[in-house]
């Protein structure tokens, strides 16, 4: 009878324990999904726009110009045209961004935030330390409404125009020819922060053009057309986007450069276990964001089941010496190996502040196991061993007894 109640209670711990592995096993495989999903690279989704020109960005998409822009006396006056449409008046994306920096962070750009424009670019601060200038307007976007967007500077003084009518100067941003040098990306920057939209022409000229010409373009833009190249002011850089097809926007200015559509989607500069303190070098973009927070909430909060269930499992295991500090370390490897290979997926982003979060959401989960339940599944079975002696010795054997005189029976 005491045979038959150790048994049973041995397998319904045996039971247990195999329960948890299994919760272990199924957490670990969703947390290697969450991470590593799409498990491949993605194809670009860039498409030509049917009924008129233009290019489409979608859900991830770049466009990348086939070599540097240069200039030969960099530092002059510069115009840059852009009709665009974009898909929302909310959330951000880069525009367009020239990669002319060892760190790809620092390089001229356009960005929308929400209905706003900011136009970054390189500068040094008052050490003499590479920073980020910011100038950011007022609102410019609408959904889904078309847009001629003209940023023109000349000695140190950067106009823009929308629809080839003065929004927003500024006289300190210094926007140069200079900052235009280097690889153009369209949708997207070097390092990645897709933009949702249409991007129907592009020209840039070295030279500030005047406000009649300025609104002469917006005007051709508007109706389909695209500036000529017998102007006073004839484009350096001109993409019409008129082809409909393939995977060449042709560069119908002087330079001839043209854009090549990748068919898969990739990033210039990913990162590889990007430092905890870069997101602090910037609040547009860093720990100011709303995804900074809520990307480290998520990060955290899915490592707690795993510290959890797996302390619990390694409490449960005789063989382990040190089962939580055990947990917490394999949360750390597992969370190393997700961020190393998240840096050849495009889609993801290869960081330490990630792997930090994850190793701070297992310990979490090590804290939240309770103690009183692994020593109560203990004490069970230690009950099930004392109530089933069988394996403390060999099978079938029997306890020699003695007799009141001493003799062995």
């Amino acid at each position: 009878m005491m045979q038959t109640y150790g048994t049973r209670m041995r397998s319904e711990l045996d039971g247990r324990r195999m329960l948890i592995g299994a919760v272990c096993v199924c957490i670990l495989v969703v947390i290697l999904i969450a991470g590593l999903w799409p498990f491949r690279t993605q194809e670009n989704d860039v498409a030509w726009l049917r009924g008129e020109n233009g290019i489409r960005f979608g859900h991830r998409g770049i466009v990348v110009s086939a070599r540097p822009f240069r200039r030969d006396m960099p530092g002059g006056p510069c115009t840059l045209e852009i009709y665009l449409r974009p898909a929302r008046a909310s959330g951000s994306g880069t525009i367009v961004a020239v990669d002319d920096n060892q760190d790809p962070k620092y390089v001229f750009a356009l960005r929308q935030f929400d209905a706003s424009l900011a136009v970054q670019r390189p500068a040094l601060d008052a050490r003499g330390n590479l920073a980020r200038q910011w100038w950011r307007t007022g609102s410019v976007f609408e959904e889904g409404r078309s847009v001629v967007l003209t940023i023109t500077s000349v000695q140190g003084r950067t106009t823009l125009y929308l629809d080839g009518v003065p929004a927003s100067f500024s006289s300190d941003f210094g926007l140069s020819d200079a900052d235009l040098t280097g690889k153009m990306i369209l949708g997207n920057s070097a390092l990645q922060d897709s933009w949702h939209g249409d991007i129907l022409g592009l020209a840039i000229y070295d030279a500030a053009l005047t406000a009649s010409e300025i609104d002469e373009h917006a005007s051709r833009w508007s109706r389909g057309q695209a500036p000529t190249m017998n102007s006073d002011h004839p484009p350096s850089v001109l993409y019409k986007f008129d082809e409909h097809s393939g995977n060449i926007v042709h560069d119908q200015g002087a330079v001839g450069n043209s854009l090549l559509i990748q068919p898969r989607y990739f990033i210039l500069h990913p990162a590889f276990l990007e430092p905890v303190w870069k997101p602090f070098r910037s609040r547009w973009d860093g720990w100011m964001t709303r995804s900074y927070w809520s990307d480290m909430a998520v990060n955290i909060a899915g490592f707690v089941p795993f510290g959890f269930f797996f302390a619990l499992c390694f409490l449960l295991t005789p063989s382990i010496a040190r089962p939580r500090l055990t947990a917490i370390l394999l949360g750390f490897a597992i969370s190393l190996v997700i961020e190393t290979l998240q840096y050849f997926l495009p889609t993801r982003d290869s960081s330490m502040t990630d792997l930090l979060n994850n190793t701070i959401g297992t310990a979490l989960g090590v804290v939240l196991c309770p103690q009183v339940l692994v020593q109560r599944l203990k004490a069970r079975r230690f009950a099930a061993s004392a109530a089933n002696p069988i394996g403390n010795g060999a099978v079938g054997a029997t306890q020699p007894s003695r007799t009141g005189n001493g003799r062995v029976h």
